[in-house]
């Protein structure tokens, strides 16, 4: 089996955050998101190799790991792994082999920026930039 899905990436204006809970629970929140023309998109594949593969391309992760109900949140991959996690623990479901492949039309890319110079600052907070 193979499961598609394609969504639009978004960007946050205002209130980033404070429609989640327990913070939305709390105050309440409001946002205003506005969707562009680019797309993030997955894929998850069923295989028989008894392993977890992981490739996410917009952030340079290619990861395999074998077969577990459980996968440990360590730094890398780790959206994917939280929520195989998650539907492991909630659903009560075995165990089994399939590759996930994400990537998106707007990777992740640090912008070129000069080099400090000794003395003030030219941009203000340049450590905001790192």
């Amino acid at each position: 089996m193979k499961i598609r899905s394609k969504a639009p990436l978004r960007l946050g204006l205002a209130g980033g955050g404070s429609d989640v809970s327990p913070y939305s629970d709390i105050y309440g929140g409001l946002i205003l998101n506005a969707t562009i023309n680019l797309y993030a998109y997955c894929t998850i594949e069923e295989t028989n190799d008894n392993k977890i593969v992981i490739n996410s391309y917009d952030v340079c992760c290619h990861k395999i790991y074998p077969l577990a109900k459980c996968l440990d949140i360590d730094g890398e991959a780790s959206l994917v792994k939280g929520v195989y996690n998650r539907i492991m623990r909630d659903y009560g479901l075995d165990a089994k082999s399939f590759k996930i492949t994400t990537y998106n039309d707007a990777p992740a890319c640090r912008l070129p920026l000069p080099a400090p110079q000794p003395g003030p600052s030219r941009f203000g907070s340049y450590s905001s930039y790192r």
